[in-house]
């Protein structure tokens, strides 16, 4: 395989979404470290991924513990995690927010402080581990905060519509833009890999391509909201406008625009590819197995868009090993051959390497074991002692065997 070269990374990610703050909408919290047991697995789980051939990990960094309270940090577990990692010759890319914010922080993303404590809590955790972690993640998946917190009212604080999606892309930006910039002052070295929730919108009827164009330019709105390209001419630039964003606003983004190291791609063929189709005059999408054919399109429109470096962050299908076995190999032949074809394409992130839970879970009665998604290349299985059980089946065989055997 030519994409075989020393740089190219491989790459396993865990699931570290920490949406943890109960309320009167949600009386459980959603920590997957916690639900899937990695707090009391951690160095198991991260021996399987060396032992696998991956040298990169995703890994997050649960905010609310590390940062407990305003201006205070405690790095006890992190410090552990971060040695054995060393000791594995595994590399960190820092996963610095994977959704939630700690619970000291009222309003969570639209506390009028939020970029600012964003970039003081990366830029203390980089300086602690600035022998240890050269790659990091911002905020991964900046559009599902701003869609799940802002425009559909399912994670706090709770916003809702357009407005709320504004006012969650304006916070959330500045954040990524802030901290982006003070790690870059002060440690100039650090590589940014941006991480982005894709999406492929489509529809067959005529007169839904204008809505269908929308939906496929906000997934990039970010991207170019913290590069300082949106302005007047843009084409969200409107919608933007209508929803309380000024020329100020726009200045200040252009003014302190940030250059992207590298451009990350969540691509899920069963999650990320929509048909669009209009009943009873709502607009319907509807999930379409995307396979290669759609994740192909989206890295071409990376590289036409923004040039690269281009990895892809985060990929898997939920299913049979064969399935996923397929997948990985379907996967692994595209990104081979976007890179002969001259596409700029640094990596390959299999996510999660561990099944996850389901975000249901936080609105749910079940126990945790009902919210399982066979994802990973390790699985996990409730034992009577109400332990999960780790264990690898063809997927990983297959894995370490292509890994390996290429090096």
């Amino acid at each position: 395989m030519s994409m075989m070269k020393k740089e190219f990374m491989w790459i396993a990610g865990i699931e570290d979404t920490f949406v943890t703050k109960t309320d009167r909408t949600s009386a459980r919290s959603l920590d997957e470290y916690e639900l899937t047991q990695h707090y009391s697995n951690w160095e198991g789980d991260l021996e399987i991924i060396a032992d696998t051939g991956f040298k990169y990990v995703r890994y997050g960094i649960p905010w609310y513990t590390v940062n407990p309270e305003k201006g205070r940090f405690d790095f006890s577990w992190t410090d552990r995690v971060f040695d054995f990692m060393g000791e594995r010759g595994l590399i960190p890319i820092v996963d610095f927010i994977h959704y939630g914010t700690p619970h000291w922080m009222d309003n969570g993303f639209l506390n009028s402080c939020f970029p600012d404590y964003m970039a003081d809590y990366e830029l203390e955790v980089l300086e602690r581990y600035k022998k240890s972690i050269d790659l990091f993640t911002p905020m991964n998946e900046p559009f599902i905060t701003q869609e799940f917190c802002g425009r559909q009212s399912i994670w706090p604080p709770y916003l809702s519509g357009d407005d709320g999606f504004v006012k969650l892309l304006i916070a959330t930006a500045k954040g990524i833009m802030k901290s982006v910039s003070s790690i870059k002052r002060e440690l100039p070295n650090k590589y940014a890999l941006h991480v982005e929730a894709s999406g492929i919108f489509f529809s067959a009827e005529r007169e839904l391509q204008e809505e269908v164009k929308k939906m496929n330019e906000m997934r990039y709105l970010t991207y170019d909201l913290i590069q300082g390209k949106v302005d007047t001419k843009h084409c969200l630039f409107d919608y933007l406008y209508k929803n309380g964003v000024g020329s100020e606003d726009l200045d200040w983004f252009t003014e302190n625009r940030i250059t992207v190291d590298g451009f990350g791609v969540n691509y899920y063929p069963q999650l990320s590819v929509f048909e669009v189709s209009k009943e009873k005059g709502k607009i319907r999408t509807t999930p379409f197995y995307g396979g290669t054919e759609y994740l192909e399109k989206l890295i071409v429109s990376y590289h036409e868009r923004y040039g690269g470096p281009i990895f892809l962050t985060e990929t898997s299908i939920n299913g049979e090993p064969d399935h996923q076995i397929l997948w990985w190999r379907e996967s692994l032949k595209l990104v081979e051959d976007l890179i002969d074809r001259g596409i700029d394409l640094k990596g390959y992130t299999w996510f999660p390497a561990i099944d996850l839970i389901n975000w249901d879970y936080r609105y749910g009665s079940e126990p945790v074991e009902k919210y399982l998604e066979p994802m990973g290349f390790v699985s996990l299985k409730m034992d009577p002692f109400r332990q999960f059980r780790r264990s690898t089946g063809e997927l990983a065989t297959v894995m370490r065997n292509d890994l390996r055997g290429e090096e």
